[in-house]
């Protein structure tokens, strides 16, 4: 398994720019972040060719903000400005989300599917993926659209398009359903990155209830060639967690 770190959380005392360095040090195979629109990114991309390591996914511009069921052309405009930014990255799969809280669930898939569908045709003609990610709203995101496998997949279904895929976060999904093992084997194909953290703690990955080892063998055993993403907080030395982590990994 390649392994990606998502430096936003890791190393927070340390500019941006400086944690690529760091990750790469501590065994990361790649790295990924948020918003590129908060950053240099000709800045990042020297970086990332001096130290030969890639940025294999990043959020959506103002993806957090406006979510993926937004109006059509906002959500395409941002879209366009991540592809930009993106190509001088060499970053191919962007992270994106949809509504919560307080809103009428059919309406809003419906919505979503229409949008995406649109985006879609983005997708395809620049070569490049969205990954869909699935949140819990047990405690983390109340009222999130889609909160289950089941819910994210069959949108998916809907849309029909290989360029829109799952953002498969371990944490999220071991809180809502569980069974991790499993539901991955039956959705894999919809599946285009993961992301890892104990659970419940959001920290160490070998901290909780979540056997990532089994979990990741399973993974590399379906087929998977991609990257697992590193999106936890550190409980302790952040260089030396990291390292605690891929060492418990591999």
């Amino acid at each position: 398994m390649k392994y990606s770190f998502c430096i936003e959380t890791m190393f927070e005392d340390v500019p941006i720019y400086d944690r690529i360095a760091l990750a790469k040090d501590c065994g990361a195979d790649a790295v990924e972040f948020y918003n590129p629109a908060l950053y240099d990114c000709r800045r990042v991309a020297s970086i990332l060719e001096k130290l030969d390591i890639p940025l294999i996914e990043c959020g959506i511009v103002d993806g957090w903000n406006v979510r993926l069921n937004a109006p059509i052309e906002i959500v395409e405009k941002n879209l366009g400005q991540t592809i930009a930014l993106a190509k001088e990255l060499g970053c191919t799969s962007f992270t994106g989300h949809v509504a919560e809280g307080d809103i009428d669930p059919v309406l809003e898939k419906n919505v979503l599917v229409d949008n995406l569908r649109r985006l879609a045709e983005i997708c395809e003609k620049e070569d490049v993926t969205i990954a869909i990610e699935m949140l819990n709203s047990l405690y983390d995101n109340r009222g999130y659209l889609l909160d289950t496998t089941k819910k994210a997949v069959d949108v998916l279904k809907r849309v029909g398009s290989p360029n829109i895929k799952l953002l498969y976060d371990c944490y999220h999904t071991q809180l809502m359903e569980g069974n991790l093992i499993k539901t991955v084997q039956k959705n894999f194909e919809f599946i285009g990155h993961f992301h890892g953290s104990g659970v419940p703690g959001r920290d160490e990955l070998f901290h909780g209830e979540v056997n990532y080892k089994a979990l990741v063998e399973a993974i590399e055993k379906a087929g998977y060639t991609g990257w697992f993403g590193l999106e936890y907080w550190p409980s302790y030395d952040n260089a030396q967690s990291l390292r605690d982590v891929m060492t418990y990994l591999k």
